[in-house]
């Protein structure tokens, strides 16, 4: 099995330990749809978007990304090239990847599965319109 796209069970959020940006209303926007592995027991979850549409820069996402209960954290920001008619490239760029120590040694594979998880995760949930994605760490 690898990744897929879908929405959060909501008795699933209630286990979630990490943080998450919230409104001032109650409501986490970005905790609707996560990227799951469920073979591998990875998931990918948007925790907080930073600029983009009216503040006139480039969104930074930040994400959790849960592997056999060991949280990295890690943001990054990506553009897109082409168009509808022959799809769309994004190349993520990525900072502050966060391993924790006792799956450092693992960091080879930690990027992978990072790498795999935005690949399928493409835009908005949906790789659709998506022909390709490249992650730079």
């Amino acid at each position: 099995m690898a990744f897929i796209n879908e929405h959060i069970p909501e008795e699933v959020k209630e286990e979630f330990t990490f943080p998450v940006s919230t409104r001032p209303d109650g409501s986490k926007p970005t905790l609707s749809k996560w990227t799951i592995d469920r073979k591998r027991n990875a998931f990918l979850v948007i925790t907080k978007i930073v600029g983009g549409g009216y503040s006139g820069t480039d969104p930074e996402e930040y994400f959790v990304l849960s592997w056999n209960k060991q949280l990295i954290k890690f943001s990054g920001s990506y553009k897109t090239s082409g168009g509808k008619g022959n799809g769309y490239s994004m190349t993520w760029h990525l900072s502050e990847v966060e391993i924790p120590p006792c799956i450092e040694e693992k960091r080879s594979e930690v990027l992978t599965l990072i790498s795999e998880a935005l690949d399928t995760k493409g835009m908005f949930f949906s790789r659709a319109s998506i022909v390709s994605v490249s992650v730079g760490f």
